[in-house]
């Protein structure tokens, strides 16, 4: 123990503090990882009091602006810093802290904790609740917590620059990995790089209930684990820029909820949207949460068709605003034709997937088939056009064989008509509208005993109520009048 009561490490780091200095506990060269950590010795051990009160100004009086740089030590102690405000700033490199960080309604300025581990028994490893500071930074750090609270806990924190978790590692076999409701930043929030995060519990592994990020949301390559619940649980997240989900991120869930839920998000940017693996224990309808999800024009980097089946397959029930959101997409841009697709899509969700009545589900049916939900109303002038045809090949066939003859006002009373005659009998019997003029020419016989007559009069009335119906179900189709949304 040196003078002071500080030992000869601690009283080279009050030095360097006043000098804008790192102290370097570590070879240039050498691989920092868990297992050399836990070997270090008392010739790289500092006490977590000896840093608080170096931040607080009772051991470095004018520290540098540079602030508390540290690198490559074993930290004893937890390092408690709650309610404390300071300007000095903190960087610990590949350090090891044993009992962790508390930071609770802390004021700090620039944080950064790059490569350190974090453990604790029972509290969180570093429990950042209501801190505010300028920068937090946990670039390759490994957190492990033990606890329902959260392996890192910044519920209700402010931070006025960006935050990073850039090749994290985030672990708690008994809560959260990342609990964060309420969290602000005012600039970008990076969890990217081979971010992963492991957590337990119906609250996520990355919890971000009601979270504001000012600027972009980059959880590019993230890998988010629960067994028991969310892999990511955003609801109500609000992202001033872009969220990006893509380039192999993974959220694997299980238990009762989602694995990605964006519940009620707002997304003011780009939201890009292209897992590399998206998966549930239970089911894959428990896949993915997007009702009341708002971003400008349309998802990136997932295809619509795409967008459409996991709206389908991927989500836990029928929702209708996440289809007429792309649909509104669509239109702003001019493409009507994906617009009309989204939303029959819905309606073959909303038939498909809600308590409707068997008359209901039979009528969305018909209109799906004839009208295309109301969003094709020329498919009812196909039905019409096939039903007229019929018409006219049964009129040829079956005229040909004595169920028509031409009348007295021919000059061959009682003869076969002709195929132009018969054909002007199959649209007068069947087509809703008009009388051709070749009508008057030919008629059916009257011979009681002529079978084909017989034939052709009941299926006349068969196929005019066909036309009927399909010309009523193109009016209606054309007027909207059967749309459901």
């Amino acid at each position: 123990m040196a003078s002071g009561g500080l030992t000869s490490v601690e009283l080279s780091l009050v030095e360097r503090v006043g000098r804008g200095e790192c102290l370097n506990l570590a070879a240039d060269d050498e691989a920092v990882d868990e297992a050399s950590m836990r070997s270090w010795g008392d010739s790289r051990t500092c006490r977590a009091t000896v840093i608080r009160d170096i931040l607080r100004g009772r051991l470095a009086a004018d520290p540098d602006p540079h602030g508390l740089r540290l690198r490559g030590a074993r930290i004893t102690g937890r390092l408690d810093l709650e309610n404390v405000t300071t300007d000095v700033n903190l960087e610990l490199a590949d350090c090891i802290l044993e009992e962790g960080v508390l930071a609770r309604d802390a004021c700090l300025a620039f944080v950064a904790l790059t490569g350190c581990q974090f453990e604790h028994p029972a509290e969180p490893p570093l429990d950042g609740a209501r801190l505010t500071c300028s920068v937090l930074r946990l670039n390759g750090a490994r957190v492990i917590g033990h606890n329902d609270t959260g392996a890192v806990n910044l519920f209700g924190a402010h931070i006025t620059g960006p935050v990073g978790f850039e090749g994290a590692d985030l672990r708690n076999d008994s809560g959260p990995a990342l609990f964060a409701d309420g969290l602000r930043v005012d600039q970008d929030m990076f969890m990217r790089g081979g971010f992963r995060a492991t957590g337990s519990g119906d609250a996520g592994a990355v919890r971000l209930l009601g979270a504001r990020i000012g600027g972009n949301l980059d959880c590019t390559r993230a890998k988010l684990r629960n067994k028991s619940g969310s892999a990511l649980n955003a609801g109500s997240l609000q992202v001033g820029q872009d969220l990006n989900l893509t380039d192999g991120f993974t959220a694997a869930g299980g238990g009762k909820d989602v694995a990605v839920d964006l519940t009620g998000a707002q997304v003011r940017g780009a939201f890009r949207f292209d897992p590399k693996r998206l998966k549930h224990k239970v089911g894959p309808h428990q896949r993915l949460a997007v009702d009341g999800l708002t971003y400008p024009g349309l998802p990136k980097q997932i295809l619509p068709q795409c967008w459409r089946v996991l709206l389908r397959d991927a989500t836990p029930r029928y929702a209708a605003q996440p289809y007429q959101w792309l649909a509104a997409a669509f239109r702003a841009l001019g493409d009507e034709r994906q617009a009309r697709e989204t939303l029959m899509r819905q309606r073959d969700d909303q038939l498909a997937r809600t308590d409707t009545r068997r008359r209901e589900r039979l009528w969305g049916w018909i209109t799906k088939v004839t009208l295309g939900y109301g969003y094709q109303p020329w498919r009812a002038l196909l039905f019409l056009a096939a039903v007229v045809a019929v018409s006219c090949v049964l009129a040829v066939v079956l005229g040909s064989h004595g169920a028509l003859a031409q009348t007295t006002k021919t000059a061959t009373p009682g003869r076969p008509c002709t195929v132009v005659q018969q054909v002007s009998v199959g649209l007068d019997l069947n087509l809703p509208v008009g009388t051709s003029v070749a009508r008057a020419d030919c008629e059916l016989t009257t011979d009681s005993d002529s079978v084909t007559a017989a034939w052709l009069t009941a299926v006349s009335w068969f196929l005019r109520l066909l036309a009927w119906m399909f010309a009523a179900l193109f009016i209606a189709g054309f007027t909207s009048a059967v749309r459901k949304t």
